[in-house]
């Protein structure tokens, strides 16, 4: 009881931040143009808003089959369904924490709860984590690649660092799961080494016991990872499945600037130009990357849009990137806990 109460307050704190951001945010959006950016937004086509939301959701989708896809290749029989329910429900989590860290541990639980067992569902999260990271970072390697070719943005030294921050803290972590997946001595080193120190602050009282444990953990948690390896073709399709979802999320913004009337956008430097803003938002510590992400969009979209019209693509986008898909994932989740009711 005392850690639901616990978990309500941070829940409800990290929902405060976000709608405290949000606020400055709009206000600072709005304060300028207002009429003006309100009839951009009320004149969108329908039709192309409703495209936005779909290829985002099919993104989504698509993640859910990559993920189903991973539990057969670890022999774990969820369906389909299931298994894109669940990803759905991540989206909330991921949401509504710092560097939407509360999916990947909240998708490890509801695994669980599907019978999956704690060290499996864990390695399943990590391998899933691995597939969709590397995509992130071949799609955004890419993406500088082609700006370097064809020069989409003129140098500016602060956002420069700020893409190449962003990129680099992809790939590091990246190469740290990796290591937390793959590298069994490395982990039982740390692991040895950390409860040598708690034993020595006398933390731990019987730490041979605990390390037979923890290696024991790690031996399990390897041999699961090494599914992936025996299975480089399958995890290949998953790699080039993630890509393409990723490409699709980042579609959104183009759809919703045909919506808008303009032109002179390609979609693929549509793509560029979101992979870049994403960038941005890899290291802003606010739930959503609130305020990063909209700077980033209104920096790097605003070389080809400007006025009203930016604003009002960057708020209809982060609706669609961002708070639908939150409102859609708390659904996701009241319908599981529904079901789950009814079971019992």
């Amino acid at each position: 009881m005392e850690k639901t109460k616990k978990e309500i307050k941070k829940l409800a704190l990290n929902l405060l931040v976000i709608l405290i951001v949000l606020s400055i945010v709009l206000y600072f959006s709005l304060k300028d143009n207002f009429d003006e950016i309100v009839k951009y937004i009320s004149n969108m086509n329908i039709f192309w808003f409703i495209i936005a939301v779909f290829f985002y959701i099919l993104h989504r989708v698509l993640i859910g089959i990559s993920s189903y896809n991973m539990l057969k290749i670890n022999n774990e029989k969820i369906g389909l369904l299931k298994t894109i329910q669940i990803n759905l429900i991540i989206l909330f989590f991921h949401g509504i924490t710092p560097f939407a860290g509360g999916g990947q541990p909240m998708e490890a639980y509801y695994l669980h709860k599907e019978k999956v067992g704690k060290t499996k569902s864990v390695n399943i999260v990590l391998q899933n984590f691995i597939i969709f990271q590397s995509a992130l970072v071949i799609i955004s390697t890419l993406a500088v690649i082609y700006n370097q070719v064809f020069n989409l943005f003129p140098s500016d030294s602060f956002m420069r660092k700020l893409v190449m921050l962003g990129f680099i803290i992809n790939f590091v972590v990246l190469l740290a799961s990796f290591v937390l997946s793959f590298g069994k001595r490395v982990n039982k080193f740390i692991s040895n080494k950390g409860i040598d120190f708690l034993a020595k602050i006398k933390i731990v009282k019987d730490k041979e016991k605990l390390k037979e444990r923890f290696n024991d953990y790690i031996n399990r948690f390897h041999n699961n990872a090494l599914l992936l390896t025996k299975q480089k073709k399958k995890a290949l399709l998953l790699l080039l499945l993630n890509i393409i979802a990723i490409a699709m999320s980042y579609t959104s913004s183009y759809f919703i600037a045909i919506g808008m009337g303009v032109s002179g956008l390609n979609l693929l430097q549509v793509i560029v130009i979101t992979t870049y803003v994403m960038m941005i938002g890899s290291f802003v510590p606010i739930p959503g990357g609130t305020g990063g992400l909209e700077y980033g969009f209104m920096y790097f979209f605003g070389y080809y849009v400007t006025g009203g019209v930016l604003t009002a693509m960057m708020l209809v986008w982060r609706f669609v990137s961002y708070y639908l898909p939150m409102i859609i994932g708390a659904i996701a989740l009241v319908l599981y806990r529904k079901k789950e009711k009814e079971c019992v």
